[in-house]
């Protein structure tokens, strides 16, 4: 997506990499810190959770969770947030057959808001999220708005006048 990536060759300390990484931030607006994926709550990773938090003091603690998981994601919502109290979380895969259970799941063992969504595999497939929308997709109603919205970013005003025209 053409955004620097820091690394330091060698190192196998995520806490050390993260040190260093805010050592040389001072030249950005905004530093992403992404940890290792869990689908599974370990006692080890998340005490290496605690600690990357601890060196970083972020602004936004974003849980990203398969939405394919399902109610699992209330569990490993549970943990994450008693590890590193979260500020919202991310839910990808909703291209696929998930409808969006995972949503209810997250707001309401955390309270915190589901802030995106993945749609696909491209950085233009991360939306914002939109509870009247995933609750219609979740009660099998489809998302029209979205539907709309994609067809439109796909054809333009004067296209879709043509296209009226030769109907």
């Amino acid at each position: 997506i053409g955004i620097p990536v820091f690394s330091i060759e060698n190192s196998t300390s995520p806490v050390e990499i993260c040190r260093a990484a805010l050592e040389q931030g001072d030249r950005y607006d905004a530093i992403l810190v992404d940890t290792a994926g869990r689908q599974v709550v370990d006692d080890g990773l998340m005490t290496e959770l605690r600690a990357v938090r601890a060196a970083v003091k972020p602004d936004e603690t974003l849980l990203v969770l398969d939405a394919m998981t399902g109610q699992d994601a209330a569990r490993l919502c549970v943990a994450f947030n008693e590890a590193a109290p979260l500020t919202g979380a991310v839910l990808t895969k909703l291209d696929g057959d998930a409808r969006g259970g995972a949503a209810l799941s997250v707001r309401a063992v955390s309270g915190v808001p589901v802030k995106f969504v993945g749609v696909g595999e491209r950085l233009a497939d991360l939306e914002p999220f939109y509870p009247t929308r995933m609750a219609s997709r979740i009660l099998g109603m489809g998302d029209v708005v979205t539907l709309v919205e994609k067809a439109q970013k796909v054809v333009s005003d004067r296209e879709a006048a043509d296209q009226m025209t030769r109907l």
